[in-house]
């Protein structure tokens, strides 16, 4: 990000539970472990996404476009990832998982340079 570049938030999410219990729920697991965020971008910018959680979760960051994965990290509380470039996508996506079992509470925050 340039010296006079601002950032613009594209998606932002604070203080939800991930990992909830809920029987009905279409992933097989009775549990929420995994949430994915989509968010539009715009092309050619540079893209970073801080999340925060109580306890250890994976996170990653993919684009819809290809499904090219363009970062991961596991068992993390408090992480940044990025910059990632845009370049010719509309699309990208936030990816959340813990433990079946396990409950967090995150806050996700996905910006980038504005021209």
């Amino acid at each position: 990000m340039g010296i006079f570049s601002k950032e613009e938030v594209l998606f932002e999410k604070e203080n939800f539970r991930i990992g909830e219990f809920d029987p009905m729920n279409s992933t097989g697991t009775c549990y929420f472990n995994i949430m994915k965020f989509p968010f539009d971008v715009k092309k050619n910018r540079m893209v970073r996404v801080h999340v925060t959680s109580e306890l250890p979760i994976d996170v990653a960051v993919a684009t819809q476009d290809n499904g090219g994965l363009l970062g991961e990290v596991g068992g993390t509380t408090d992480v940044t990832l990025g910059p990632f470039s845009t370049k010719n996508c509309t699309d990208m996506c936030v990816f959340l998982g813990i433990t079946p079992g396990d409950k967090s509470t995150v806050s996700v925050k996905v910006w980038s340079d504005s021209k």
